[in-house]
């Protein structure tokens, strides 16, 4: 019932080889003094990115032209747990609510010192410019930051994964996660991963499911080694080939965990593997938006994790009655199947289709794709019915046409024989009889007034 769109995996060979020549244009960002946010917070801001016009793939594999008349986001704020965003940039000005930087324990995290919490958000509500290639998919959407980290999780990611930065407790961790849920986010995005489950984490994300109805959506983790195909040096849990150790928030309960694909349509090789994976997004040099201005080129987890929440905004912004489960499970039941089963651990339910989620008429909620239309049962009595009926009514019609040609013949004979009399008989091209001629009145007689009788 859930065949993939066939244009799709195919049109990105085409664009492939365009991502590759622009690739170097922007794939490394340095790092530099900026005065775009305070100077005591960003010491060592990474610099701004260039300007690229072409159309990214992610947008054109995702049918980006396709879904923006049917939905923006309009109405849903997602909170883009993160190392901030710049609220200044050309494509979010205006979309960024001023949010909580929690490094610094102050309000204010409307500012980007690493660029990756800026990207995160750009993928998600980034509005069109003219003569820009890239733009978010949900621009109808307002974000909330909220400033946990620049740690930068992605490998290779643009402005390379130095594996530095501050970055929060896991209890102020589920602190920004509490305060998102209270403020008002629908849908809260996270691209950053635990590599341990802390109980202060599982609550909080229990509080914004269940208590505020908020859905939570997660990178798998970039993770991944071809070699071993385990996550390294995870105390206690020893190395598998075919699954990553869990990662967290995305192995927790209803929480969407993403993974990455690359251009072929291939899972990204970084990309964590496990029962945690519930769809795939891609994630191999995406298009985001830098701090500040310009765009640069990002390959994890983090990148995949955003579109789906962009997702989830568009549907949700359609129905603003549905549940979160019902969001999540029309996401998982629309997903493009990708290779291996239903629920797989490399690709989970299959690639995020913001069109058909869109578009699919599905039931309000369930627990797993919707059944086939059964074929029609046949009633073997209704079948004789209907075979007698039409042999009969064939009958019908035969007697129905003889009888009318014998009812037109008598009356072509009646009209026959009436004709025939008042011609004697004759042929009916027979000269006319004689007739003889009358001595008429003078037609004064006719207009004489009448006579008076006489007294």
């Amino acid at each position: 019932m859930f065949c993939p769109r066939s244009r799709r995996l195919t049109r990105v060979a085409l664009v492939a080889a365009v991502t590759v020549v622009v690739l170097s244009a922007g794939l490394a960002v340095p790092r530099a003094a900026s005065a775009a946010a305070p100077a005591a917070t960003c010491p060592n801001a990474a610099d701004p990115g260039t300007t690229i016009r072409q159309t990214p793939w992610a947008q054109q594999l995702l049918d980006l032209p396709d879904v923006q008349p049917l939905s923006t986001g309009a109405g849903i704020t997602v909170a883009v747990i993160d190392s901030g965003v710049d609220a200044d940039h050309p494509q979010l000005r205006g979309h960024v609510l001023p949010g909580f930087d929690y490094l610094r324990g102050a309000p204010g995290g409307d500012f980007d010192c690493a660029s990756h919490g800026t990207a995160v958000a750009s993928l998600i509500a980034g509005t069109h410019i003219d003569g820009i290639g890239f733009q978010g998919f949900a621009p109808g959407v307002t974000i909330l930051p909220v400033r946990v980290s620049e740690h930068e999780d992605d490998s290779g990611t643009a402005a390379s994964d130095t594996g530095t930065g501050d970055a929060v407790s896991p209890q102020v961790f589920a602190n920004a996660i509490r305060y998102a849920a209270d403020s008002g986010a629908k849908i809260i995005n996270i691209s950053l991963t635990l590599d341990a489950d802390y109980p202060a984490v599982a609550q909080a994300v229990k509080y914004a499911q269940d208590t505020k109805g908020c859905i939570v959506v997660a990178s798998v983790g970039n993770h991944h080694t071809a070699d071993t195909g385990a996550t390294p040096a995870v105390p206690g849990i020893a190395p598998s080939a075919t699954t990553d150790p869990p990662s967290y928030p995305a192995a927790y309960n209803d929480v969407l965990g993403v993974g990455a694909i690359d251009q072929t349509g291939k899972r990204l090789d970084e990309s964590q593997v496990g029962s945690y994976v519930d769809l795939v997004a891609p994630g191999g040099t995406v298009l985001a938006a830098t701090r500040v201005s310009g765009y640069a080129y990002w390959s994890g987890t983090s990148m995949a994790a955003p579109l789906v929440s962009a997702a989830a905004a568009l549907l949700w912004s359609t129905d603003p009655g549905l549940r979160n489960t019902d969001v999540m499970w029309r996401l998982e039941a629309t997903a493009d199947p990708m290779p291996g089963a239903r629920h797989g651990t490399q690709y989970g339910y299959g690639l995020v289709d913001p069109y058909r989620a869109l578009t699919e008429q599905l039931p309000l909620s369930g627990t797993a794709a919707p059944s086939p239309i059964p074929a029609a049962a046949s009633d073997p009595a209704a079948v004789a019915r209907a075979a007698a009926w039409y042999h009969d009514g064939r009958i019908a019609m035969i007697v129905g046409g003889v009888a009318l040609l014998l009812a037109a013949g008598g009356v072509l004979l009646t009209v026959a024989l009436r004709r025939g009399r008042r011609r004697d008989w004759r042929p009916g091209n027979a000269p006319p009889p004689p007739v003889q001629r009358t001595v008429d009145e003078p037609e004064a007689v006719f207009f004489a007034l009448p006579r008076r009788t006489p007294d």
